[in-house]
Formats: structure tokens, C-alpha cells, sequence
């Protein structure tokens, strides 16, 4: 993320393939890509249908907080998301790899932060997607890109790196925090929101600080869950809900919130070793924040708080100049020829749409598409509209007579400022 490159020695990998399946497919790379004698590990990757030579490729970018590239997953994913007539390669990513997890583990269970922060870093992940595409299609071959959230950040770190390989990239929401501390965005807007829907609603939060009736990580992380999974016109209600629960202490109700919003299961896994490389790329969101971010007694930002108190062992780790993490450099990113659409919901949580728009114009060749809509474009997505403009950008690019029309169908959707929401907000 950003503010300053360190530099980044990248070796080409040696790698060897081997295929289980006419799918499935597993590839040895460096444990650390810039250091030879680190060993080898070994990735995963699958293709959505038997690959063709004489179809386009398109990878699947997924980062170490993200699930849905796993195997056996990715022919539903072409027929969901894509079409027949492209190679779609998922790439399963490093942290799925039990001897880098055991690596860094002791043999009591002490993490080793340092190691973890530097075999589970972005540089690494983005080497291993350099492996897959050099194996596949060679030297020079050239794939097309597609990820979200901290995938959609990922698509781009590799494109900081490899853009010349690239012909195109679509990325939706895609979580670059650098842009927020440059500009002095907060992309964490729930207080102000909801303050200023409520006043009361302030007073009411420090009487449950000030009454200790739940840890604040709880509180935070309950009021960031329920981005996911309450409508964006009912959020409002559902926030004071949630509080009138907690300071009731109401033992039932926020048993059911845990369980709802999956909190047990996170906590559950994202302590366990599984939880390490999650913890490495959680604190390369929150890492250009850091400098400025500071936790109120009377204040809660359920975004912000739940990324600090997720990674704190990296945090900590960094404060004592045991890590010295690579922010990306944007600066070949204004050179890339590479066509990049830019998907950006109004109504974000997580990656706010000013730094959206900051992205978007680090490239020349790019395409931004302001959705009225949230982090997870719910309203593209219930109206067939998002796979469709994935497919379409994907096949013609920006200037095909084809793509432009089709984006017009897309009008309804984009937000205009002052122009009322369809989003129901």
C-alpha cells in the first residue's frame, strides 16, 4: 500500500508443474521469492474447464482473507461469473499451504511474526501469480485479470510489478488504503452517519464503554459484520437494534448476532495457524492508516477498529522494527498499457469511493463505473448486471463500440450525485 517502495529483489522462480487432474493443477515455487536458498513450497491451480490455447485466459485473484478460489470451485465460478469462451484460472493461493504455516509456528504454538509477515507478504503472492502465467503461457503470454476486495488490491500490487503481461484487469472495491491516507480519507464512515441520524446514539455507546458490558473488539467487530448481512436502507435501524442489545447485556440476542454474522467462526479460525497469513495481509490493508489512526474511548469506527485489533500481533511486530513491510509503487502504474475498469460502489464500506477515483486515474487506459451500490454491488449483482460487465469489458475492452453500448444499458445504475439512490439508501 503504498506511500514509499522499498524495493523488492525479484528473482525469476524456479518452478515445475504437475498436473492432478486435466483441471487441477500444482506448481513448486520459492518460499520466498527473493531469497534463493529459502526452499520450495508448493501452489495450486485450477482451470474452469480443460484449458484451450485458442481462448483468452483470464486469472482469479484471490488474497489470503478470501475463500471462494478453492478447489473444485472454479468451474462453477466460469459458468456463474464468465463464460465458455475463456481459460478461467483460479489461482489458490499460498495460504493454503500447511508446511509454510508449520514453518512459522514453534513447536508450543508461538507464531514467528517476522517470518509469517515475510513468506505471507503481498511480493510473494504476486511472484506466485507470475509462476502460474509463465508456465502457462510462457515468457511474454499475456492473461487478463480479475479480482475484488483485497483481490482486486492484489491485481493491481501485481500489476505494479508485471502490468506489461496484463491486457486487462477489472477489479471491483478494490481495498487500497494508501489513497485514504494521502488524502486524509476515512473511508470508515459509520459514526458520522449514524450520529447524525441519531444523537442520542453517541451518548448510548459510552454508556456501554463507560458500563464494560462487552469487550470493545466485540463491539466492533458485531457492528462491522453487519454490513454483510443487513440491507443498506435497513443498516440505520439495525445499528440501534444491535446497541439497545448490547447495553441490555441481553445474553440471547448477541449469542444470535455471533452466530448470524459468523463471528464465532471467525474468531475460531482467524486464531488457529490457518488464521496467520489472513492476520499478514489484514495488516497490509491497515498499515498506511497507521500513523494517524487513533481508537476514541467515545467514538466507534467498526471498520477501522476491527482491521487494528485482527492483526495487532503485526502491529506490534512493526512498532518494534521487527518487520519492515514493502508498500506498493504506484508509479508504473501510470505507465501501464494495460485497460483497467474500475468498479466502485457509492455506498462502500470498506473501500471508499474517492480513493476509487484516485485508482482509477493512476492509469491511463482506465474505465471507472460509479455504482449506486455497497461493497458487494448487491443491486449489479441481483440485476444480472455484473457478470455481464465483467464479460463485456473482458471481451471488447474500453473503446469497442460494443462495450460502450452495453455500459449505457448500465446508466440506471451509476450514481450521480444529487440524483437520489437506487440503491434504497
Amino acid at each position: 500500500m503504498r506511500i514509499l517502495f522499498l524495493g523488492f529483489l525479484l528473482l525469476s522462480p524456479v518452478v515445475s508443474g504437475q498436473s492432478d487432474s486435466v483441471t487441477y493443477f500444482q506448481l513448486k515455487v520459492p518460499v520466498d521469492h527473493s531469497d534463493p536458498t529459502s526452499g520450495f513450497t508448493t501452489i495450486h491451480y485450477e482451470s474452469g474447464a480443460p484449458f484451450s490455447a485458442h481462448k483468452p485466459t483470464v486469472f482469479v485473484i484471490a488474497d489470503a482473507q478470501q475463500f471462494y478460489v478453492r478447489k473444485g470451485a472454479i468451474s462453477q465460478l466460469q459458468n456463474s461469473l464468465f463464460d465458455s469462451t475463456f481459460n478461467v484460472i483460479g489461482i489458490i493461493g499460498r495460504n493454503n499451504n500447511s508446511d509454510l504455516k508449520n514453518r512459522v509456528t514453534d513447536a508450543s504454538g508461538t507464531i514467528n511474526w517476522p517470518e509469517a509477515g515475510k513468506i505471507f507478504s503481498w511480493q510473494q503472492y504476486v511472484n506466485d501469480i507470475e509462476a502460474v502465467r509463465k508456465h502457462l503461457l510462457g515468457e511474454r503470454g499475456k492473461v487478463s485479470l480479475y479480482g475484488q476486495s483485497g483481490g482486486g488490491l492484489l491485481v493491481h500490487q501485481y500489476l505494479s510489478h508485471y502490468g506489461r503481461f496484463v491486457h486487462r484487469a477489472f477489479t471491483g472495491a478494490s481495498v487500497d488504503y494508501s489513497f485514504d491516507s494521502e488524502s486524509g480519507i476515512n473511508h470508515d464512515r459509520f459514526w458520522q452517519e449514524t450520529c447524525e441520524r441519531d444523537s442520542t446514539f453517541a451518548t448510548r455507546f459510552s454508556l456501554l464503554m463507560q458500563r464494560n458490558l462487552v469487550p470493545r473488539e466485540l463491539a466492533a467487530m458485531l457492528f462491522q459484520r453487519q454490513n454483510f448481512f443487513v440491507q443498506t436502507d435497513s443498516l440505520f435501524s439495525g445499528r440501534n437494534k444491535l446497541l439497545d442489545h448490547l447495553l441490555m447485556n441481553d445474553t440471547a440476542a448477541i449469542n444470535d448476532y455471533k452466530s448470524k454474522y459468523q463471528v464465532r467462526d471467525i474468531l475460531s479460525f482467524i486464531d488457529s495457524p490457518d488464521g496467520v497469513p489472513v492476520k499478514v495481509r489484514l495488516f497490509e490493508f491497515i498499515l498506511p492508516l497507521l500513523k494517524d489512526l487513533k481508537i476514541e474511548a467515545n467514538k466507534l469506527q467498526p471498520d477501522l477498529e476491527n482491521l487494528y485489533f485482527s492483526c495487532l500481533p503485526l502491529i506490534s511486530a512493526y512498532n518494534e522494527n521487527l518487520i519492515e513491510p514493502v508498500m506498493t509503487d504506484h508509479r508504473p502504474l501510470h505507465l501501464a498499457e494495460t485497460e483497467v475498469f474500475v468498479l466502485s460502489g457509492r455506498w462502500d464500506h470498506t473501500a471508499d469511493y474517492r480513493s476509487q477515483i484516485a485508482l482509477a486515474s493512476t492509469y491511463r487506459n482506465h474505465y471507472l463505473f460509479m455504482a449506486d451500490d455497497n461493497h458487494t454491488f448487491t443491486s449489479l449483482k441481483s440485476n444480472g448486471l455484473y457478470n455481464k460487465m465483467l464479460i463485456t469489458f473482458l471481451k471488447y475492452g474500453i473503446e469497442d463500440i460494443r462495450f460502450r453500448d452495453f455500459m449505457k444499458s448500465c446508466e440506471p445504475f451509476r450514481w450521480k450525485e444529487g440524483a437520489g439512490s437506487c440503491s434504497g439508501r
